[in-house]
């Protein structure tokens, strides 16, 4: 018989899940055996086929649609066969005594029916979900109004988070975190699978009750501990999130919670839901447009200014356009300005003097054309307007300055300045490992490299990682890169443990791993690869062309006579116009040729694709090559070229 089963679900999380297995695999066993069964929810960046490259000794289930987190856990508990079950997230790295270590102590005493680690995020911080008590009314209120993390160390109000227990000594709790749960097979025969009803969150607080119903104890057991980079299938700070966790919530408490108490319980939740859900969608919509809210205020500003000044000055009247459509246009104006700014990705972590010189220079000549369109009692100054674009220039290049001097404490256009990275391993893994990073992030700067021990012969470490302490301080390092092939990642952890969370972390695997970490609780991971990486698949770059779509749509559509004109009087035009300011279609996408943009961004259907304009046909390495191009090297500034160039064609969908 097994020892222990260990069930994976996976869902478009591969270079996570990869490394979550490889920590596994290299654990120390001390005669355990084990088997791993990864579930796959039906994801669509490759992680089926990598691992059954990378580990073929894992045992895969692909779903062929997305089940669910429960339902999928269950899939895999009913064709293990381990003494032990353990549920473990795709986005985590075990200690190589974690699984050894953590059945012994469940063995011990024969009425533990489940047992959680401690966990801490890829910072290094403590993640206090590893020990939880039941979400009663008061501790859900207490976490709702934040008592629970002001008076951390209060029984009353630390009971959601059990705060006031010490982290670093074993307890009886209540609920265990579904990122690693450790579970005697026979306690679950008894208590029951999943339940189902739980799509994701939750499942794990109403397994935990039901084993403790069913006599068993629940053990928080800190003696060995994981990373849990959080957040990588829901983002915690979305809308969605929100939404998706206190309706699992409120399953749990119609589950098992009855009469009035229930029914207020359940008022409350909903009422959370709608509370915590504004909170998210105002802390999200300032995070996005503080940059062009800012600018916009600044540029209208400058525009009164020199509106003011013009009329002083030339026609020796402060009061010379009062009573004139002027403060409408002024505003028309500055939008338009901040529009193309954020199109041309001003706003984006790639910011450069190019964006900012395209999002002002193509405002301006939309300004112009709509200056020229408009009826003589409508039009403004064309020296106010002139005026406003060299402001508009020097207000954006001066803010973004300033923005980046107050987060970051460098002057530069520039929103995602250098960051200065050490790597900790041997002078062959810090070559792989700068190879990867320089071609994934181009705004990291290797600072050096420190050895495990004093065999570096060559002499090209800095230092040795007795001194990383003071070597990173001295570098001012902002992010450190450990290398598993050259460390444990019981070393790795308690590195992290010493340093705080005063670095960014990320750690090192096999070349199909690449670098991964994460630098906040609250969010996802991210990771370095040397795989293709499509600057498409950034957020910025998917606001920018869903910002493009929808303003050329609609010009197209406001210009729509002279649209059918140059299309024949197609009318098909207008409709695809109207289909991509819906947001179903796209402007320009991918040669659509089965096989030829297989594992990259996906987008909508489009109206142009790229070999449009080509004359001959293009190979299949060819169109391949094409597809990879545009989504690695993706720059809205393309998506207009090509949507010009086929402004007579636009009944035609490729």
């Amino acid at each position: 018989m097994i020892d222990l089963s260990i069930i994976i679900v996976n869902y478009n999380v591969r270079q996570f899940v990869l490394q979550t297995l490889h920590s596994v695999y290299q654990s120390h066993l001390d005669g355990l055996s084990i088997e791993v069964i990864v579930v796959d929810n039906n994801s669509v960046d490759g992680s089926v086929l990598a691992i059954e490259e990378h580990f073929p000794q894992t045992k895969i289930l692909a779903n062929k649609d997305n089940p669910g987190f429960s339902k999928a856990n269950n899939q895999g508990i009913e064709i293990s066969k381990g003494e032990f079950v353990l549920l473990l997230n795709p986005d985590t790295v075990l200690e190589e005594k974690t699984l050894a270590m953590s059945v012994a102590r469940i063995k011990a005493e024969s009425d533990i029916g489940a047992l959680g680690v401690k966990m801490i995020d890829g910072t290094g911080t403590f993640l206090p979900e590893s020990k939880r008590s039941f979400p009663t009314p008061w501790n859900s209120l207490t976490k709702l109004l934040g008592l629970s993390s002001l008076f951390s160390g209060s029984k009353i109000m630390g009971g959601y988070n059990l705060t006031y227990l010490d982290e670093n000594i074993a307890h009886d709790i209540d609920v265990l975190c579904g990122a690693f749960m450790l579970m005697r097979k026979s306690a679950l025969d008894q208590s029951g699978l999943l339940d189902e009803d739980f799509f994701m969150y939750g499942e794990d607080i109403d397994l935990s009750y039901r084993i403790k119903k069913a006599g068993y104890r629940v053990l928080y057991y800190p003696g060995t501990k994981i990373i849990h980079y959080k957040g990588e299938s829901t983002k915690k700070s979305s809308v969605n999130y929100v939404k998706i966790f206190y309706n699992a919530m409120i399953i749990y408490v119609k589950k098992h919670y009855k009469g009035g108490v229930a029914s207020l319980f359940v008022l409350m939740l909903s009422m959370a839901i709608y509370f915590r859900a504004g909170i998210s969608i105002v802390s999200r919509l300032w995070d996005q447009l503080k940059y062009p809210i800012v600018d916009a205020g600044l540029i209208l500003a400058a525009l009164h200014g020199a509106k003011w000044l013009w009329g002083r000055f030339y026609y020796n009247d402060v009061d010379y356009y009062a009573g004139t459509p002027m403060y409408a246009n002024l505003v028309i104006y500055t939008l338009i300005w901040v529009l193309c700014l954020a199109m041309y990705g001003h706003y984006s972590k790639v910011s450069n003097a190019k964006s900012l010189l395209r999002g002002v220079s193509i405002g301006t000549i939309l300004i112009l054309v709509i200056y020229g369109l408009l009826p003589m009692a409508y039009r403004s100054s064309r020296m106010v307007l002139l005026m406003g674009a060299g402001s508009a220039l020097l207000i954006s290049w001066m803010t973004t300055l300033l923005w980046n001097r107050l987060i970051s404490r460098k002057w530069t256009l520039s929103r995602n300045p250098k960051l200065n990275v050490l790597i900790v391993g041997s002078n062959m893994s810090a070559q792989s490992i700068k190879n990867v990073t320089t071609k994934s992030n181009s705004n990291l700067q290797l600072v050096g490299t420190l050895s495990i021990d004093d065999s570096d012969q060559e002499g090209k470490a800095i230092g040795t990682i007795q001194n990383l302490n003071e070597i990173a301080t001295v570098y001012k390092v902002d992010e450190i890169i450990f290398s598993a092939k050259d460390m444990t990642y019981e070393q790795i952890m308690s590195q992290m443990d010493q340093l705080g969370n005063r670095y960014q972390y990320k750690i090192s695997g096999d070349s199909h791993i690449g670098v991964i970490g994460s630098n906040s609780k609250d969010h996802s991971g991210e990771f370095y690869s040397s795989d293709l990486q499509y600057r498409l698949d950034q957020p910025y770059s998917k606001r920018q062309k869903r910002v493009f779509d929808i303003w050329s749509s609609v010009m197209i559509l406001l210009l729509f006579p002279l649209i059918l004109m140059i299309n024949r009087f197609r009318w098909k035009s207008i409709s695809h116009a109207w289909q991509v300011l819906k947001g179903n279609m796209t402007w320009v996408s991918y040669i659509p040729k089965k096989g030829a943009y297989e594992n990259m961004p996906i987008i909508k259907p489009s109206v142009i694709a790229l070999d449009s304009n080509t004359k001959l046909p293009l190979s299949e390495n060819q169109q391949l090559r094409t597809n990879q191009d545009y989504a690695r090297y993706y720059e809205v500034w393309d998506d207009q070229v090509m949507l010009l160039r086929n402004l007579n064609r636009l009944h035609i969908r490729y």
